[in-house]
This record gives structure tokens, C-alpha cells and sequence, in this order.
């Protein structure tokens, strides 16, 4: 009997380890029986476990990997596969009104439902962020403003709210999002995990507005770096990068006179400090002509009675600006020029004004003036952006200022490049 059965145990065992090397990274359990009658006959019971990762499927989606059983159970969407086929990517989608804790949702338009909500769940109780990508994102944008050489209007009030579509993030246990509309396509927002639910609500109001949005939500379990530092609106990684106010037309390659940044905006935007990197540096995307088919990609708040269009800091700076502590400048004169290590005794922490200046004898004066790096060596790496309720609008006399007079406006927001500096 014992020779009898030899082959059968080791052809077998050889099967079971052939099958092994083929799982690769999937984790098995395996458990065998042996029938004993005539110690001829096995029954060989597999038991597969895999992780529920990230997976990529179809059409550019991401989702989870489940079993087909698990994704159907979950009202998921099977897309490819996963775990050396044993699992599907599974793909969770929304439409109004739905309900997910799954890690990776998306958030789609579906019929005509006003207001459009969608409730975001923690997946579980170790997840400390909840990160909103804007795939796509184009609803009725605010009320906007219009510069002109000679610009004045009594409707300041009304300039950068969102009065017909809006977007928002609760957070019940935390700070919720700002109310942004217009086009934001390619933007984000992260926020603080509460263990209440997020709700993330379109409203849409008035008819003969084409609307359309793709949100991507993705959770971070706490200390994952990915999902930005606490606090954080908005982190952005690598050594280069690009980032905007939210209704800032990045996709154009021209600023009109009408661009016009939202009002009752205040968050922060914070940039990974890579390694071997000390200090960061922002430069505007687009240097303009000062020319109301082109201005520059920088232009917040007002421009003062009597004088040019010019940039403004700190005390200058009360109503609409970007807060960049410890600011130095990266241009001439040298006195002036940020150097990695030192520290300049020109220091300001409020950019604003009509041009990203450092110094406010910088004015348009016929000529390009956006083209400054303002820098910044104290860490950790993190802007502020703050814009008030209203926009001064009112004819200039010697003690108003006006936001749309003059170009660039000061109504347009911010579109800057940045750069980490080497130690």
C-alpha cells in the first residue's frame, strides 16, 4: 500500500506547490483531508484571502478589490480584475442622494435632482482625511465684476458670491469647506474626517446653465502622508507644481476682464516639503500685457486713490489677499534677493494688491511687472488664501479705492507657480 500510494502524495503536494508559486503576492490558506479508505482517494479544500486594495479598471477608474460576490453585495461595479484573478475591481459610483463608505467613490451627475446631494462615510475609524478630486466641475460660476479703465458700480456686494449654483462639504465635527461655484475642473479639496458623516451638496438654481461634474473621493487612514497635514484644503506634492484660486479659468490662455475670483473664501493651501528641499517660491503662471484681453494671473484688492495699479503687503493688505509667512523676495535689487539660508531684512507675510509684488513701488508704468518669485524658507510650506464678503466698487475719490479700476483688476484671484528650493 505505502508504494501503491507514493506517486498519488507526491503528485499531489507538487500540484499544491505549483499552485502556490503561482499566487505570487496572494495570500492562501490552504487546508487538505485525506479520505484513508484505501489511501488512494484526497480532497484538497482552498480557502484564497486578499486585501482590499486600491485597483485600477476600466475607463480610467480606480476602485477596490473585492470578490464578484463582495462587489455585488456592495452595489459595486465589477471592472477588470484583480489579486491574480481571484478578486474584480470593483467600482463604486453615486448619483444624488446616495450613501457610501467605500474608499474610493465616485460622486456623478445623474437626472435633475436640485439640490444634488451625496452623504461621504468614513470607511472605517482609523480614516483622518477624506480628499474631493474635481475630475470635472463646471457650474454656474458667481456674479462677476467687469475692470475697466474707469470701472465703478454700486454692486460690489454682490461680486464673487456664488447666487445661482453652489458647491459645499460639511464636516461635523471639524471645519466644513467654503462655498465655491464656476469652474473648478482639476482643483480639490481635503478635508478633516468626522465620524458623523460628510455631506457634499451641489444647489443649483435658474435654468439654461449646462452643468456637469466627476468627483473622485478618496480616504486616508491617519498618518498617511498622502492626505495632507491637518487643516489642510489643498496639498500639493513635487518639486514644481501649479495651483489656483477656485473659479480661476486655468484651462485658458488669456485672462479676460470679467475673471473674478469667489467672495467669503479663507483656507489654507500646503505644499509638501520634499527631501533635500528648504524653501519654496511662487511666481504667477501668466505675466500678462496689463491689458484688459490679458492681465496677469495675480490681482487682489484694491487700487488705491490717486496712484497707479500696484502691488500691496501686509498692512496694505485687510481685505482680499494671499498670506505667505516669512516672504522674501527672489529679485533684484540684490539687497533684496532671497538666498537659501539667510535671512533678508525685507520680510512680509500679506501679498496683495494689483501685481505679485514684493515691494509696492512695483507699477504697471508701461511696463511687465508679475514677473517676481516671492519665496519663503519657514516651514512647514503653507499659504492662506482670504477674500471678504464684498468688493469696493464705488467711484474712486480721495478716500475710496475701487477693485475693478484699472488693470490688471483686483477682482481676478491667483494662478502661481511654485518651486522648492534646494538646502
Amino acid at each position: 500500500m505505502g508504494l501503491g500510494s507514493s506517486p498519488l502524495k507526491m503528485s499531489t503536494w507538487l500540484t499544491i506547490w505549483v499552485l502556490m508559486l503561482g499566487f505570487g503576492t496572494v495570500e492562501l490558506s490552504l487546508t487538505s483531508q485525506n479520505n484513508t479508505r484505501s489511501g488512494k482517494a484526497f480532497s484538497i479544500f482552498q480557502i484564497i484571502r486578499f486585501k482590499n486594495e486600491p485597483c485600477g479598471g476600466s475607463a480610467s477608474r480606480n476602485g477596490t478589490c473585492y470578490t464578484s460576490e463582495e462587489c455585488a453585495s456592495r452595489d459595486g461595479s465589477a471592472s477588470g480584475s484583480c489579486a491574480q484573478g481571484f478578486g474584480v475591481c470593483c467600482i463604486f459610483s453615486l448619483g444624488c442622494g446616495g450613501t457610501s463608505s467605500e474608499n474610493c467613490t465616485y460622486l456623478q451627475q445623474s437626472g435633475s435632482s436640485n439640490p444634488c446631494t451625496f452623504t461621504i462615510c468614513k470607511c472605517s475609524s482609523n480614516i483622518c482625511r477624506i480628499r474631493l478630486d474635481f475630475v470635472s466641475f463646471s457650474i454656474a460660476g458667481p456674479s462677476v465684476g467687469t475692470t475697466s479703465v474707469r470701472a465703478f458700480s454700486m454692486n460690489g456686494g454682490a461680486i464673487g458670491d456664488c447666487t445661482t449654483d453652489t458647491f459645499s462639504v460639511t464636516a461635523p465635527e471639524s471645519v466644513s469647506s467654503p462655498v465655491i461655484c464656476g469652474f473648478n475642473t482639476g482643483q480639490h479639496m481635503i478635508l478633516d474626517a468626522s465620524d458623523g458623516c460628510h455631506l457634499a451638496a451641489f444647489d443649483f438654481g435658474g435654468t439654461g446653465t449646462t452643468r456637469m461634474f466627476d468627483i473622485k473621493v478618496t480616504q486616508y487612514t491617519c498618518g498617511d502622508e498622502n492626505g495632507g497635514p491637518p487643516g489642510c484644503l489643498q496639498y500639493f506634492t513635487g518639486n514644481t507644481g501649479r495651483f489656483a484660486s477656485f473659479n480661476f479659468p486655468t484651462s485658458s490662455n488669456s485672462i479676460s476682464s470679467t475673471v473674478t475670483h469667489l467672495s467669503n473664501q479663507c483656507y489654507a493651501m500646503c505644499f509638501r516639503q520634499e527631501l533635500g528641499k528648504c524653501a519654496i517660491c511662487f511666481s504667477p503662471v501668466s505675466v500678462g500685457t496689463a491689458a484688459a484681453i490679458d492681465q496677469g494671473s495675480f490681482g487682489l484688492s484694491i487700487a488705491l486713490p490717486g496712484t497707479a495699479t500696484k502691488g500691496l503687503q501686509d498692512t496694505g493688505c485687510n481685505a482680499d489677499y494671499l498670506q505667505i509667512p516669512g516672504a522674501q523676495r527672489d529679485a533684484t535689487p540684490a539687497a533684496e534677493m532671497f538666498v537659501v539660508g539667510s535671512m533678508s531684512p525685507f520680510v512680509h507675510h500679506r501679498i496683495c494688491g494689483r501685481f505679485f509684488s514684493f515691494t509696492d513701488a512695483a507699477t504697471d508704468e508701461g511696463g511687465i511687472v508679475n514677473t517676481e518669485s516671492i519665496c519663503t524658507q519657514t516651514r512647514p510650506f503653507r499659504v492662506l488664501f482670504k477674500t471678504d464678503a464684498d468688493e469696493m466698487t464705488e467711484r474712486i475719490t480721495a478716500v475710496v479705492a475701487n477693485e475693478q479700476a484699472g488693470f490688471p483688476g483686483g477682482i481676478i484671484g491667483f494662478h502661481l507657480n511654485y518651486a522648492l528650493q534646494d538646502c
